[in-house]
């Protein structure tokens, strides 16, 4: 991982505390990295640190999640999650420019492109990954049904792991255990629990998103696994096809599912790559 480390920062917004992580340079071309439920800043390590060199690079935990504060009931609207993302872009605009890259991942990706319609005039790029913009998703309510069924408190490491490895995920043991330390955090009482907020997955709004998805006139790059079970290959075609086609690329990576920016970093970052030269 490139050095030095990264900085923690944290700003207030409508009374809740929000985390970020700067991994700088100050004065590059801004990236925002989105995560995705119950994920956080630090999932996006390796792809952060691969960035840095050519982008001021901030990751955000979404409130409720990581190192940002619990909002509380009724705090979890799909709008509230989409003013964090501007709240973090106004925070940042004194070194971050009007020029912003905008990479979201899952749910994370949806609050991206709403807020890039919103603010035309801030977002250059967007990199959209592995989500969809329907109101529901087979694989979502499989994934909130086993969270009703999950334990509050996990004994130990390991069915965490096991948890994680059943999503599917297919990146190495060093990155699942690395993702771990990112998502949850000891309790005191002994064993693990999640940073998120259960609230967050008790109030989750999952708008229709279609009509918004073509209002996009940003260049966007839709990322997909191919072996995810959340986005299809016919949902990201017609995701594609919703949009001019001098717009939109699509991209689907080998052995990788729903987080394949973890399953497979090195494609994961030639792919933003390729297209974030093309904008040149």
């Amino acid at each position: 991982m490139t050095s030095p480390d990264p900085t923690d920062a944290n700003f207030d917004h409508d009374g809740v505390r929000l985390h970020y992580v700067d991994w700088g340079p100050t004065g590059s071309p801004p990236m925002l990295l989105l995560h995705g439920l119950r994920d956080s800043a630090r999932s996006f390590d390796e792809f952060a640190a691969a960035m840095r060199g050519d982008h001021h690079v901030v990751a955000l935990d979404s409130r409720g999640h990581g190192d940002s504060e619990w909002a509380g009931s009724g705090a979890y609207r799909f709008e509230d999650l989409v003013s964090d993302v501007g709240a973090t872009v106004d925070h940042l605009s004194a070194t971050h420019g009007r020029d912003l890259v905008l990479v979201g991942h899952s749910a994370g990706g949806r609050y991206a492109w709403v807020y890039a319609i919103e603010h035309p005039e801030v977002v250059r790029a967007l990199v959209i990954v592995d989500i969809d913009p329907d109101p529901i998703n087979p694989q979502t309510q499989r994934d909130f049904a086993a969270f009703d069924a999950e334990p509050f408190v996990w004994d130990s490491l390991d069915p965490v792991n096991e948890k994680l490895r059943n999503r599917p995920m297919f990146a190495t043991d060093d990155m699942v255990r690395r993702q771990i330390e990112a998502i949850t955090r000891d309790h005191p009482a002994g064993g693990l629990v999640w940073k998120s907020d259960p609230l967050v997955m008790d109030e989750y709004e999952r708008p229709d998103l279609w009509s918004s998805w073509s209002r996009i006139k940003c260049p966007t790059l839709i990322v997909r696994g191919r072996k995810s079970t959340l986005l299809t290959h016919e949902t990201a075609v017609k995701m594609r096809e919703a949009l001019p086609k001098n717009q939109v690329r699509l991209t689907e990576l080998e052995n990788a599912a729903h987080w394949l920016y973890q399953d497979t970093p090195e494609a994961f970052e030639a792919t933003v790559r390729w297209f974030l030269a093309g904008l040149e």
